[in-house]
């Protein structure tokens, strides 16, 4: 293992907070820019061979995102545990809880893409997807399911590596299946240099190769750099309690928190297929782009991640404090920077990803209004994020219920039965919004230390 121990760099509880910041964050900029780039480079080679496509690939959204964000809880707890362990000088017990952990993740991904290839018409058909679609459904996803179990591995590992302190070879190894996805995308989907042209099902065999290089990376760089898998431990039942009991504390209630935001996607499309598939694949492009857009708060909140964690576990709450203000300033900051640039980049995305007229409205529409409301999400992502690095997993999960099912999903039924699409728009700002001022309200919590919910 290259030792927390032995590299000042890895030490997130001593230096200026906001060179640690930006060190954490910068690389996972790129990283998750690369992940991101997935299904922004799926959805627009998909978005060339015609409207119904790029619409099947809008209802699978829901789907991909569910399995990824219970993925991603493992990932939080793991970067949470982690860096806390580290704070804590508890070195030896790292080791235990990567090897652990991967096991954890490779088990839940193997039961969750079984489940999801079993259910697969019954789930879509829930969403609204039709006869003219599901072929498409088909094609893609029963490939991506294999895919998500090997990149399952990279994602948490790389987690495990950032809370150690070193977010420059996640972001390296993200990078490096995000080119290859972007080179393989066309030749597959389009049939390129003698390759068969396969469409959709091209675009899913793209990506599990590019997962798959991942998993191969990841595992050699955990083996013979960070000397942190001690494959001998998963038969021991000391290790299974030592490692389980402070990563299922959190990986449980983050994973269902992030289950809520693809909920509310699934909502969402619920609602929109009301309104036709064009509305639907306007949602499926908007959602790539938005995400694609907050790259940059969402790296901001997981490199905040470790910091707090590593400060939590040292005891020195006032960085964890200092921590958070400065990530909500930037918050507010990015967001409104963020908005004006969508609002003029607006029509030539629009155009971009199809030639539908009504897609092109829809996502116009969306891109001018919506983003003016990412002050309130980033403020949110920033929060939860610390209550979950500082072991305060319920109360991110009771946030993301309020902001679900007491806001998102009424406020979209009410406003859409009223108003359209234009409600569709209106509901969302309300929603990040309010979001916001519920976790402006409870992130005085995170300084709570005897709370239950606390693991080390």
């Amino acid at each position: 293992m290259t030792s927390p121990h032995t590299s000042r760099k890895r030490d997130l509880t001593q230096g200026p907070i906001w060179s640690h910041v930006w060190r954490m964050s910068a690389p996972m900029i790129i990283g998750i820019g690369s992940i991101v780039s997935f299904a922004l480079a799926d959805t627009y080679f998909i978005g060339q061979l015609g409207a119904t496509q790029l619409a099947a690939i809008g209802y699978t959204f829901p789907v991909t995102t569910m399995f990824f964000n219970i993925v991603f809880g493992m990932a939080i707890a793991m970067s949470a545990v982690i860096s806390r362990k580290v704070g804590s000088k508890l070195f030896e017990e790292v080791k235990t809880t990567v090897t652990i952990g991967i096991a954890i993740v490779v088990i839940a991904s193997i039961v969750m893409a079984i489940f999801g290839q079993m259910m697969l018409v019954p789930l879509f058909s829930s969403l609204g997807a039709g006869e003219e679609v599901m072929p498409y459904i088909r094609e893609y996803m029963p490939i991506w399911f294999v895919g998500a179990v090997f990149l399952s591995v990279p994602v948490v590992s790389n987690a495990a590596i950032r809370g150690m302190g070193d977010p420059v070879w996640p972001a390296v190894i993200m990078v490096m299946i995000a080119i290859m996805n972007i080179i393989l995308d066309p030749i597959f989907i389009f049939g390129l240099f003698g390759v068969p042209r396969m469409e959709v099902q091209g675009a899913a065999i793209a990506s599990l190769i590019s997962y798959i290089v991942a998993f191969a990376v990841v595992l050699s760089l955990l083996i013979f750099r960070e000397k942190v898998l001690t494959p001998l431990c998963i038969f021991s039942r000391n290790a299974w309690t030592l490692a389980s009991k402070p990563l299922l504390a959190i990986a449980v209630p983050v994973a269902l928190a992030n289950v809520i935001t693809p909920l509310i996607t699934y909502g969402y499309t619920m609602i929109l297929s009301t309104l036709g598939d064009e509305a639907v694949a306007g949602y499926g492009v908007v959602s790539r782009f938005e995400a694609f857009a907050l790259i940059p708060i969402m790296a901001l909140a997981g490199g905040l991640a470790p910091l707090v964690g590593q400060n939590y576990g040292a005891g020195y709450m006032h960085r964890v404090d200092e921590a958070i203000q400065k990530g909500l300033r930037f918050a507010v900051y990015y967001g409104l920077g963020a908005a004006i640039c969508m609002a003029i980049i607006a029509k030539p995305v629009a155009t971009a990803f199809s030639d539908n007229v009504i897609i092109h409205e829809f996502v116009m529409r969306y891109l001018w209004f919506v983003p003016f409301s990412f002050v309130g999400l980033n403020m949110f992502l920033v929060v939860t994020s610390s209550m979950n690095a500082s072991g305060k997993p319920r109360t991110s999960l009771t946030l993301n219920l309020i902001r679900a099912f007491a806001i998102a999903l009424p406020a979209a039924w009410i406003f859409v039965g009223f108003m359209g699409t234009d409600g569709f728009y209106a509901a969302i700002i309300a929603t990040n919004l309010l979001s916001a001022a519920c976790a402006l309200y409870y992130v005085k919590t995170i300084r709570c230390k005897d709370e239950t919910n606390a693991v080390i």
